[in-house]
């Protein structure tokens, strides 16, 4: 089968798919397999969302919009119990509609990131990129060439041909294609998505063996194949790629920072009054540090945002 779809097989099938799963996946403890900012510093991270939000509203009424969560984990969300200017909160988890009000805050957090991707190699005797699939030999999942065709053609047709070794590239079509599917929605406010990526110049030139990798207990791995529906299978999304998007379907505005900047430039008044907060713990300044830290989160994540129709 096509890259895209095993991944997509082992993240969301109904049966086996490692999403679809009643297990924790996220957190600090050692049955979890990764951690996120929303889940590890929920009530720091809930006060500078809403900061930055509100900022990057302007001259717009908070109360005027509803704030949507895209992807949070079952029974989570980044501002559950948490006093918002907003109108209202929504929270749109696995299987749900995209179903976005007429004026909304779009807001998602490691979501582009989970989506199935393709890899390509390059053939250094033809000079030309190859879709890479997935075979199961006996118990064991390998890589195996595709036909050509038109659909990876189309893909791959900006791609450099001057390397001299078998590059390896994961491009994230899942993102793509969801994304699209989000911003063609009838909607107008704020869209903002905070994830990690490259630029494609990067993407292209600095990981010739792809940026895919699993996640299982807390341990990067390779071996992305290996055990589907019990690891967690991510690359990094192209930020390049999103911003087109974004231009394409009317959104201005449209800015790609680090972690540590968004906050810094948009956060500034919770930044401060955490700080400043004689009731503010270590746990809160420590929290406050690994979220907007160049050596912790700050550079580590990236925000995309951009406004449409207002």
């Amino acid at each position: 089968m096509p890259f895209d779809e095993f991944v997509n097989w082992a993240l969301y099938d109904s049966e086996i798919g490692y999403y679809q799963k009643p297990t924790t996946r996220v957190g600090k403890n050692t049955q979890a397999d990764f951690y996120t900012s929303t889940s590890l510093f929920k009530p720091v991270w809930a006060k500078l969302l809403i900061d930055s939000c509100c900022k990057l509203l302007g001259k717009h009424n908070p109360k005027d919009f509803i704030f949507i969560e895209i992807a949070a984990e079952p029974d989570r969300s980044s501002l559950d119990k948490k006093a918002h200017p907003f109108k209202e909160m929504k929270t749109i988890r696995l299987g749900d509609d995209l179903d976005i009000p007429e004026k909304a805050i779009v807001f998602s957090n490691e979501w582009l990131d989970a989506q199935p991707f393709k890899r390509f190699r390059f053939d250094t005797e033809s000079k030309q990129w190859q879709e890479i699939g997935v075979k199961l030999v006996g118990k064991i999942w390998t890589e195996e060439n595709l036909p050509i065709n038109e659909n990876a053609t189309v893909i791959t047709k900006n791609f450099p041909k001057d390397y001299k070794i078998p590059y390896t590239i994961d491009w994230t079509t899942g993102a793509e294609k969801i994304l699209n599917s989000l911003v063609q929605l009838n909607w107008n406010g704020l869209f903002l998505t905070f994830d990690y990526g490259l630029n494609s110049q990067r993407i292209l030139r600095d990981f010739p063996e792809g940026t895919a990798r699993s996640y299982q207990n807390h341990r990067m791995c390779a071996d992305i194949l290996n055990n589907p529906g019990m690891q967690d299978i991510t690359c990094h999304i192209c930020w390049d790629s999103l911003q087109e998007i974004l231009i394409n379907n009317q959104f201005i505005n449209i800015n790609l920072q680090n972690q540590e900047s968004f906050f810094m430039n948009h956060g500034q008044r919770a930044i401060k009054s955490i700080i400043e907060n004689p009731e503010s713990n270590e746990e809160f300044l420590g929290s406050l540090k690994e979220l907007i830290h160049p050596q912790h989160l700050g550079h580590k994540f990236q925000a995309l945002y951009g406004h449409r129709g207002i």
